[in-house]
């Protein structure tokens, strides 16, 4: 069995695909995957801890259109528990998520900035 998943993993590298495990993930935002031609900027990433939750800013560019970038967050997004609220914007438990996608058209860059923040409570 062993033999059989390193040959089929062998073939989907020797081929260009990554199985779906192998995924990157942002370092600050775990469970956030990082779409395909990004790269995260860790070095810009911000964490404040506060008393109502966290709030992180993480960063990812790349040579991708802007379009496939919208498209991978709305399509991955929904299976880790997110709802879509707007573009851009999603919600899941009391953390809303907002991406704000700039550039990505005519080959420039794509800049990708991600807030996760707590939802304050009314009191």
């Amino acid at each position: 069995m062993y033999r059989l998943l390193t040959v089929a993993v062998l073939l989907l590298l020797a081929v260009g695909l990554t199985p779906a495990w192998a995924t990157e993930y942002f370092s600050e935002i775990a469970d956030l995957p990082v779409a395909d031609g990004l790269t995260e900027q860790k070095d810009k990433s911000t964490v404040f801890d506060a008393p109502l939750g966290r709030i992180v800013t993480a960063y990812a560019s790349g040579k991708v259109a802007a379009d496939d970038v919208r498209d991978f967050y709305d399509d991955a997004l929904p299976s880790l528990g997110w709802e879509k609220t707007g573009e851009g914007t999603f919600h899941r438990k009391a953390e809303t998520l907002k991406i704000d996608v700039l550039g990505g058209q005519g080959g420039s860059p794509v800049n990708v900035s991600f807030t996760l923040s707590a939802e304050s409570q009314s009191q």
